[in-house]
């Protein structure tokens, strides 16, 4: 899988994730499969946070295996477009907002700029379980040398099987009560489709599977037909349990079937500011400014007035952290 190749993926993981959020998928519902209206399927089988888990893994492992030194910077540099976001979003919204909520106690700020419990803006929730995944991956990755790739995906199964089922008996409640609980619950959750993303690199299966695929006359065809089949599985069992399969396969399919030829600017250029969109988009659609993207009235204009917004944001944000005089 080429960096081009994750870029894109990444863009369409935002486009899922910005879909799902907006609550009615891509607002096509005048087109029905079936008698199901299009965007219901699309937000059934979309899964965007396993897409970037995964993504995060396997781009990990690869610099695990070039000695990497730059672990440190990297996270600080994900933080610093997380500071910037959130002070000017904050700052706004004690203006035009909730004064007493933005920007709250000084406990508050401590746990929202640590990103260690998000009550500004829930959807950063990932941020956290995730950095300490990027925090300690060469210590996970040294452990999972140790081991088979198939005992690394069972033993993280495992962990996640059983964090899922914690998270879901616990209900949304222990996010505020228990956030220790809470973000050790979502690591384990992540660190499933983080090792798989790791194991995908490490067993450098892309290679092997593309052999295969140019061999068969029919390997695309039976590629897409897999993909077309994971879809349906999804669709039908909309569970977590699922999902960083489906996840994978989508990952998998989609390089075997570009086969480094696809070249979509506009979906690179999302791809390139995806973290950032994911941190901005819901406070334009929930926080802040929901009226703003409700005046648009028909949903797909609602999703491209997001998107559009959340990136020319996103642009601003990247020439502030480049104004930062700190060397990354």
């Amino acid at each position: 899988m080429t960096k081009e190749e994750t870029v894109l993926l990444k863009g369409v993981a935002l486009l899922m994730m910005l879909g799902c959020h907006l609550g009615s998928g891509f607002g096509i519902n005048f087109i029905h499969i079936g008698g199901v209206p299009l965007y219901d399927i699309i937000n059934r089988i979309d899964v965007p946070v396993q897409i970037f888990t995964i993504l995060g893994g396997y781009g990990l492992f690869y610099v695990f295996q070039k000695a990497d030194k730059h672990h440190l910077s990297r996270i600080f540099k994900l933080y610093l477009h997380y500071w910037v976001i959130i002070s000017i979003f904050v700052t706004i919204g004690h203006f035009i907002g909730d004064s007493s909520k933005y920007p709250g106690s000084i406990k508050d700020i401590i746990l929202n700029y640590s990103s260690f419990y998000s009550s500004w803006n829930y959807e950063c929730w990932f941020l956290f379980p995730y950095s300490l995944l990027s925090l300690s991956y060469p210590f996970l990755f040294k452990q999972m040398s140790r081991l088979r790739a198939r005992y690394v995906c069972l033993i993280t199964f495992v962990i996640f099987f059983i964090s899922g089922l914690l998270i879901s008996k616990l209900g949304v409640q222990y996010k505020t009560s228990s956030p220790i609980l809470y973000n050790l619950l979502y690591l384990g959750f992540l660190l499933f489709p983080f090792s798989l993303g790791a194991m995908l690199k490490r067993t450098e299966l892309f290679s092997k599977l593309s052999v295969l695929v140019v061999k068969q006359s029919y390997g695309k065809v039976l590629v897409f037909a897999i993909l077309v089949m994971a879809s349906v599985v999804k669709y039908y069992i909309p569970t977590a349990l699922f999902s960083p399969f489906y996840a994978i396969t989508f990952i998998v399919s989609f390089v075997l079937l570009s086969q480094g030829r696809v070249n979509i600017p506009i979906l690179s250029a999302l791809g390139r500011h995806s973290m950032n969109i994911w941190m901005i988009h819901t406070w334009f659609l929930f926080y802040l400014f929901p009226s703003f993207i409700a005046a648009f009235k028909y949903l797909a204009l609602e999703y491209v007035a997001l998107l559009f917004i959340s990136f020319l944001v996103s642009c601003v944000v990247n020439r502030i952290v480049k104004f930062i005089p700190i060397k990354l």
